[in-house]
């Protein structure tokens, strides 16, 4: 973790410059159309066609720094011109509604109106530009409920959450420095977050996410499978947490720096992908890697990659018909022990039909299920018996030990 000193300033002068075009509303009060008040934190109740838009950025430490996608100007000048409120969110360890707004007509010519929403429009970039942390850590979680209620606070029905951030939460119930979480499945999450009460409001609100997964130095970048994980991830709370609709803004935001001065954050470790080599007496090819299961099946995730993974090993076993191996099937600990016994087992056949199928010899290849009663269990089990992401994804594999000949 890296100590530097934070500054607010480009947040503050945002603030002061929005300020003079923003239509404010505080404490619930109508907005008055052509002028401007002290910059608020409440959403001017305003219901209109699109209903209120909110964007949550993060100018943090790791991800790229805030901007407006095509998309996102897009929304932004809609709601400029239908008056819809809009807010704005800082994500950070404390995210917080730092602009709300709504424009409205000062009761000009055409042309002078149309360079008001010019002007509002760019006046809002900038405030979005200029967004920087003011507290460690990232709360992911949190934004989206800060930014659920924002909406809300505009109006009680529809509304659009642009999410602006690389999803990589190190902080509370949704930490993704901790071991598997990563690569966890997007259903455990979504178990483990709703037994804990902790899965954000957006009944009926429209979310979407701009640039997860996309990181900035020093944080390490992540592989396609962990972006495209990560989100899966959130598109799965969002839904659960009663989103109308979730969907991703494509626009890349990988090779965008991280602002500077702002304050730190833990990275996130990013594993490396497995790969077998004839040098290991025991490999454990984990669930999240290439020799990823459906949930509850025997079904690979990527068949191709699967294939792949184990292109080598197989390899090795042809080529050394003296050779031995044991496949080891582990799980979470869920359901009934006899049934994660049969469905390790069942996974480790899979992985051995596969190297038989790749050339490897069936008298090769010794099979067992142990469920999760292995000495690598690492403790999957929360209060209540809620099941643990990240543990319960470390509990998932296939281990493969060489034999004596």
């Amino acid at each position: 973790m890296r100590h530097i000193t934070p500054t607010v300033a480009g947040v503050a002068l945002a603030a002061v410059v929005l300020a003079t075009v923003l239509t404010i509303s505080c404490g619930g009060s109508s907005p008055q159309p052509g002028k401007s008040s002290a910059l608020g934190s409440a959403m001017p109740r305003r219901c209109t066609e699109g209903g209120p838009l909110v964007f949550v950025v993060s100018g943090r430490e790791d991800s790229p720094a805030p901007a407006l996608t095509g998309a996102m100007s897009t929304a932004a000048w809609t709601a400029i011109q239908q008056g819809s409120p809009i807010g704005l969110v800082d994500l950070d360890g404390k995210p917080r509604l730092t602009l709300a707004g709504a424009f409205s007509d000062p009761g000009v010519n055409h042309r002078a109106l149309a360079s008001d929403e010019q002007t509002y429009l760019a006046e809002l970039t900038y405030a979005v530009e200029n967004t920087r942390a003011e507290f460690p850590h990232a709360d992911v979680l949190d934004a989206l409920e800060v930014a659920g209620r924002a909406a809300y606070a505009g109006c009680s029905y529809g509304g659009t959450i642009y999410f602006e951030d690389s999803g990589l939460q190190e902080t509370g119930p949704l930490n993704f420095g901790r071991p598997g979480l990563l690569s966890a499945s997007p259903a455990d999450v979504v178990a483990f977050l709703k037994a804990e009460g902790e899965l954000p409001q957006l009944r009926g609100l429209k979310v979407v996410f701009v640039g997860l997964g996309d990181t900035a130095q020093p944080q390490p970048p992540l592989s396609i499978d962990q972006t495209a994980n990560v989100t899966a991830i959130w598109t799965a709370v969002a839904k659960a947490g009663g989103a109308a609709s979730v969907v991703t803004d494509p626009a890349p935001r990988n090779g965008i720096a991280a602002p500077p001065y702002v304050p730190p954050v833990m990275l996130v470790p990013v594993p490396a992908e497995p790969a077998w080599n004839s040098g290991y007496r025991t490999f454990v090819f984990p669930d999240s890697g290439p020799l990823g299961f459906e949930p509850n099946t025997t079904v690979f995730r990527d068949p191709a990659k699967a294939l792949a993974a184990l292109r080598p090993l197989a390899r090795y076993l042809a080529a050394n018909p003296a050779a031995r191996i044991e496949l080891t099937g582990t799980t979470a600990d869920w359901g009934s022990y006899t049934g994660d016994i049969v469905l390790s087992l069942q996974r480790a056949d899979a992985v051995k039909a596969v190297l038989v199928r790749l050339g490897a010899s069936s008298d090769q290849i010794a099979t067992r299920g142990l469920g999760w009663r292995f000495p690598g269990y690492e403790n999957d089990q929360g209060p209540g018996g809620t099941l643990l992401p990240g543990p319960a994804e470390h509990n998932r594999s296939v281990i493969v030990t060489q034999l004596p000949r």
